[in-house]
């Protein structure tokens, strides 16, 4: 292979229509990190690259390097979670494990935890027994900021390192007993920062095993939330606006 071309295991993050027959996808890939190109031809019916530029896919892809961006010139799918497109109801939260990694893992950097975190939360959201997919979600954004070296504080207070820590502050990044809190931090209960700390430090496919109260689940999407938009820069994605519109759990 030519030092213009190279191969690697990916995932489908991003995929749109590009001219009359092309497509522009973008993928985390587990050797070179996110990248970006350009798949001649695959929107015609008998191209051979037509089957792995969709979203939601895993495979094997070849790239040859181009001046602005790189072209796809082979590709074998591996997994592909057809599912999302046809779950009206696993769609939205799909799409938002898959913004989230868009949004938090960049560079060209070699990336096998995010890649391996988000082939993971795929899987499990399409298993025959897939966990509270809510609850998923807070639990795979809380880890993939983790890995992102962006994660809210949840150990005690940020401050003092007392225990008795439930009030939460975005601006300071963490959790504050009432001592160290600040006007802009609120009050979380103890159950919902217990169950954070779990999400966080347990293993992704224990989130079956956990149970979220409507109560909990409202504050810990509210804390993601502020913490998200405060410190990552990310404000409105499209999987959260389709969960609004669709009444389901945020």
């Amino acid at each position: 292979m030519s030092e213009r071309s190279y191969k690697s295991d990916a995932l489908v993050l991003y995929s749109r229509n590009l001219g009359e027959a092309d497509r522009l996808i973008t993928l985390l890939t587990w050797e070179k990190g996110k990248l970006t190109a350009v798949a001649r031809g695959a929107r015609k019916i008998k191209s051979k690259l037509a089957a792995g530029v969709d979203l939601f896919t895993y495979g094997h892809y070849q790239f040859h390097r181009g001046r602005s961006l790189d072209l796809l010139t082979g590709q074998q799918v591996r997994e592909h979670f057809a599912i999302f497109r046809d779950d009206v109801g696993l769609y939205p939260y799909a799409l938002f494990l898959t913004e989230i990694t868009d949004r938090l893992i960049s560079g060209e950097e070699p990336s096998p935890a995010p890649c391996a975190l988000l082939l993971e939360g795929w899987r499990l959201l399409s298993s025959t027994d897939p966990p509270d997919p809510a609850l998923l979600c807070r639990a795979f954004e809380l880890k993939m900021m983790d890995l992102a070296g962006f994660c809210p504080y949840l150990q005690g207070c940020l401050q003092c390192g007392s225990p008795e820590a439930l009030l939460f502050s975005a601006r300071r990044g963490g959790l504050f007993c009432p001592r160290c809190a600040e006007s802009d931090a609120f009050r979380l209960s103890a159950g919902t920062v217990a169950l954070a700390r779990r999400l966080l430090e347990a293993p992704l496919d224990r989130v079956k095993l956990l149970r979220c109260s409507a109560p909990q689940g409202r504050e810990l999407a509210g804390m993601a939330a502020a913490f998200r938009r405060y410190h990552l820069d990310i404000g409105k994605l499209r999987s959260l606006q389709l969960i609004k519109s669709m009444n389901l759990a945020p």
